[in-house]
């Protein structure tokens, strides 16, 4: 018998606090609303932060009534560091998978796709859009959550309000980098690099335009060396050849 039959074969019982959580919810989502339409074009950081705000609220609402998400998959880290190089069948749990390299060590045993059976899947992290942020984006993401939450009840699945929870997260991210102060350079890479006075118009990214001169440079040009930290060393290869004699 399925997890589904069976729960509905015990009955059903709503989950304490979700009808008055439901209801905040959507008054904080109509108002959110109204505050997205009044954005425009061109609109000053500073008139995104009431909606970076109320959206962060609304998906801490919807977050408390979906069930718990993991970003490492592990029961015991939940919010731990995650781990860069996990082989295939593994956590992401880098404290995890670091114990079971130690034990492997000292059986003898390196790390391989059979050598653990796979963690039983679980729901990691929220979505992180990607660039460029804009309002339309914004507005989208606002409009399908509004949307979604028109079909909601005391009654739904988990995975509704793990939909919500993921579009406001969506939201939230997107506000929150338009209400960042505006980048004088226009550099998408570099939002808070200063001007170079000397790039030419629409380059003016210090960053980027030193970039474009080393890239342009002779190889013979003299290059200074980075600074080194007290107590390393540096590994000098020998540029020129040493005078005979």
């Amino acid at each position: 018998m399925s997890p589904q039959e069976e729960q509905h074969r015990r009955g059903y019982s709503v989950p304490t606090g979700r009808p008055y959580q439901l209801a905040e919810l959507r008054g904080k989502l109509g108002s959110l609303g109204d505050q997205v339409q009044e954005l425009y074009e061109g609109a000053h950081p500073a008139e995104y932060e009431p909606v970076t705000d109320a959206l962060h609220g609304a998906f801490r609402t919807a977050a408390g009534m979906a069930p718990a998400k993991s970003y490492t998959g592990c029961a015991d880290h939940p919010d731990g560091a995650l781990d860069p190089e996990a082989p295939d069948g593994w956590g992401r749990c880098l404290i995890c998978n670091d114990r079971r390299r130690m034990s492997m060590r000292r059986q003898g045993l390196t790390p391989s796709s059979g050598a653990l059976d796979a963690e039983r899947p679980r729901r990691l992290g929220y979505p992180v859009p990607e660039g460029p942020y804009t309002l339309d984006k914004l507005r989208g993401y606002v409009r399908e959550v509004t949307e979604a939450s028109f079909h909601l009840s005391v009654s739904s699945p988990g995975d509704a309000f793990v939909d919500i929870a993921d579009g406001l997260h969506r939201a939230f991210i997107t506000a929150r980098e338009l209400s960042r102060p505006r980048n004088p350079s226009g550099c998408a890479e570099h939002p808070g690099a200063p001007i170079d006075p000397d790039a030419p118009p629409g380059e003016g990214c210090i960053f980027c335009a030193g970039r474009k001169r080393r890239a342009q440079r002779s190889p013979q040009t003299p290059e200074m060396l980075p600074r080194i930290r007290r107590g390393e060393r540096r590994q000098l290869g020998r540029r020129f050849d040493r005078p005979s004699g």
